[in-house]
């Protein structure tokens, strides 16, 4: 919510992303390798001033993190708990 430069608290409007999709996704495995996880990253969705990326044990969805797209900060969600199922609407 904090990086939604559209809907966030600091949200100011502007859609320019300098870090492309590939970029984002490159810097987060690199993050997880960084910290020693055995963890890949799946494709990076893109969000106001945000990707987010599903992290993978395996193949299989194990949680998430997401890329600001200005400054290629990672941010992993940890509030959400253990990953049990994707349901979509």
């Amino acid at each position: 919510m904090m990086w939604n430069t559209g809907y966030g608290m600091h949200g100011s409007g502007r859609t320019q992303t300098p870090i492309s999709p590939d970029q984002a996704q490159e810097r987060a495995q690199q993050w997880l390798r960084d910290r020693g996880s055995d963890l890949t990253v799946g494709e990076a969705e893109a969000f106001p001033g945000y990707y987010t990326l599903h992290t993978l044990r395996d193949g299989k969805i194990n949680g998430m993190l997401s890329v600001n797209a200005s400054t290629g900060a990672v941010w992993p969600h940890t509030w959400h708990g253990t990953y049990i199922a994707t349901s979509e609407h």
